[in-house]
C-alpha cells in the first residue's frame, strides 16, 4: 500500500512538471515537412481529429483556447469562420481555405457524421499538448518544444517566409496576432538576427 502511494505520488509530481513545462516554456514553429510528419503521424495512429487540430491551428493562426470552443455547425459547408477571441474579446472572420474546407468535411465523414453541435477537438489543453509532443518523440523532431501555440507560430512562420520576408507581411501578422509592434512579432516568430542580416545583404543583388 505504501509503495503504491509514493508511485501515485511520482507520477502526478513528473505529470505536474510536464504541464508546467508546457504551459510557460516557450514553444518552437514546426517546418513545413514536421507538420506534414506530424499531421501524418495522428493519422497513422487513428487519431484523426489531432490529424485535423494541427492543420486547423495551423491555417486559422487561432489561440487552443478559441480552438476548442469551434463546433462542426460553425465551419461544415462554410468559407468563413467567425469566432470572438477569449483573450482578446476581438471579433474576427477568418477566411477557411478550399483545402482545409475539404479536410474538414473529410474527416466529419470519417467519425460517421458526428452531432453538428459537438465540438472539433474534445482534449483538454494538458492532454492536447501531451499528445503534440508525444508525436513529436515518436516522429523525432528534435530540440523543440511542441504545443498547440507551436500551430499557431508555425502558420505565421510560413505566412512571412511564403511571402518574401517582406516587412508588409510582417505588419500584417502582427496585426492578426495583436502584437504591439513588429518587433515583438519578430521574437515570437523566432527570427533570428541572422536572418534580418541576410535579408538586407540580398540587396546586394540590386545594384
Amino acid at each position: 500500500m505504501i509503495l503504491t502511494n509514493i508511485a501515485i505520488s511520482l507520477y502526478s509530481t513528473l505529470n505536474q512538471e510536464l504541464m508546467n513545462t508546457t504551459n510557460y516554456k516557450t514553444s518552437d514553429y514546426l517546418t513545413t515537412d514536421e507538420i506534414h510528419r506530424m499531421i501524418r503521424y495522428f493519422r497513422k495512429v487513428g487519431n484523426i481529429r489531432m490529424s485535423l487540430l494541427i492543420e486547423f491551428g495551423v491555417k486559422t493562426l487561432l489561440r487552443y483556447s478559441d480552438l476548442s470552443r469551434i463546433t462542426w455547425n460553425d465551419v461544415l459547408g462554410k468559407d468563413t469562420l467567425i469566432v470572438s477571441e477569449i483573450k482578446t474579446k476581438k471579433r474576427r472572420e477568418i477566411t477557411l481555405g478550399r483545402t482545409l474546407r475539404e479536410r474538414i468535411e473529410s474527416v466529419y465523414n470519417e467519425l460517421k457524421t458526428p452531432n453538428t453541435n459537438d465540438l472539433l477537438f474534445h482534449y483538454t489543453l494538458q492532454h492536447t499538448n501531451l499528445l503534440l509532443k508525444q508525436g513529436g518523440v515518436d516522429e523525432r523532431i528534435r530540440n523543440k518544444n511542441i504545443s498547440t501555440h507551436s500551430l499557431r507560430k508555425s502558420g505565421s512562420r510560413f505566412i512571412w517566409e511564403n511571402n518574401g520576408h517582406s516587412d508588409e507581411y510582417l505588419i500584417k501578422l502582427s496585426s492578426i496576432l495583436n502584437h504591439s509592434s513588429t518587433s515583438i512579432t519578430r521574437r515570437y516568430l523566432g527570427i533570428s538576427r541572422e536572418e534580418i542580416k541576410d535579408i538586407y545583404q540580398s540587396f546586394d543583388l540590386l545594384v
